[in-house]
């Protein structure tokens, strides 16, 4: 039987309706090789001995010391070339009628090359790639948040060319912004609000009553919980957070980012394996660079996979329409080794 259930923290509405399911469809999943595929590409602007055709590196790991901008790395990060922001003039609101605000579009724009392996999927990378990875996502946050005009930090990976990836080399991106983004807002409202009606952090209440009723929990550690929301919005939604309070993503020390590692290889390769490489997005929702939010905001990753499409309905009313139960979402994958 369909129902309706309400996500606490921004107070919005999914309909669980497991009947949609059986309307006539097909199956859209990208055609990524499941395993192998080519170590290197040589038109591929990413891969060794093509760095000169990227903007300079702005952080870069390798195994042994070597030059800038040449052969040998494990991860680079670049400036996106393509990039919609840039940092040439200043931010300011222009409001000419209060119809039409524009501004600036200040902000800056990064590609995570996350691997030199052309095709290697994120979820086969060994744990010491994915720990660079989240590293790096932490080393730039924190750099990108001493310019002054930068708000919000946003950094996420399109998974397939379905969920918007345009290049086949393993990437993720990271994007600077002068303002909040709405979404990003509205968790910070609602925990606050919460918060002053509770005194605790909706998070870590959201926390403890997935461990307390455990049928929707995909993988824990000690440290780091990965569960599928109550009011999830599509099939497989799945989020990934600290069981510890912590309101920004850049608050990690070194010994928690081996568990968070350890913790975020399990739940992609679970995705991959379980669903078959499906496109996906994932997301970090931390806390704004300029805003004070440790008392009620709780930092985490949300992991959506492209099983169906969203369409006139979810549009037009900004509800959510889940052909798949939660319970038995995360029933499944916790299965899956």
């Amino acid at each position: 039987m369909p129902e309706m259930r309400r996500n606490p923290i921004t107070g919005e509405w999914t309909i669980i309706a497991t009947e949609r399911a059986q309307r006539p469809h097909k199956p859209s999943l990208d055609a990524t090789p499941f395993f192998g595929g080519k170590n290197h590409d040589p038109e591929c602007f990413f891969c060794y001995e093509n760095e000169h055709t990227t903007p300079p590196e702005v952080l870069v790991y390798r195994e042994k010391p070597g030059a800038a901008n040449t052969p040998g790395w494990s991860l680079r990060v670049v400036t996106n070339k393509f990039s919609a922001l840039n940092l040439n003039e200043e931010f300011c609101m222009q409001d000419d009628n209060h119809l039409q605000v524009c501004c600036y579009a200040r902000g800056l724009a990064e590609v995570v090359i996350e691997s030199p392996h052309h095709t290697l999927n994120t979820a086969l990378f060994p744990i010491q790639q994915i720990e660079l990875l989240l590293k790096a996502y932490k080393e730039r946050y924190i750099e990108l948040s001493k310019e002054p005009s930068i708000k919000y930090i946003a950094m996420f990976k399109n998974n397939g060319s379905q969920a918007g990836a345009s290049l086949e080399h393993p990437h993720s991106q990271i994007i600077a912004t002068p303002i909040v983004p709405p979404v990003i807002q509205a968790e910070i409202e609602g925990a606050k609000q919460y918060y002053k009606e509770n005194k605790s952090c909706i998070y870590c209440d959201m926390i403890d009553n997935e461990l307390k009723d455990r049928s929707r929990i995909i993988y824990e550690n000690e440290e780091f919980l990965s569960f599928a929301p109550y009011a999830s919005r599509s099939p497989f939604e799945t989020w990934l957070i600290p069981k510890f309070h912590s309101d920004s993503y850049h608050k990690l020390t070194a010994k928690q980012l081996k568990g968070l590692s350890e913790a975020w290889k399990t739940v992609l390769y679970k995705i991959y394996m379980g669903l078959d490489n499906p496109p996906y997005n994932y997301f970090i929702h931390t806390s704004p660079t300029r805003q004070d939010t440790e008392e009620f905001f709780h930092w985490h990753m949300e992991l959506i996979p492209k099983m169906t499409i969203m369409a006139g309905f979810e549009l037009g009313t900004g509800m959510f329409i889940n052909i798949a139960i939660p319970e038995q979402s995360a029933e499944y994958l916790r299965g899956i080794r």
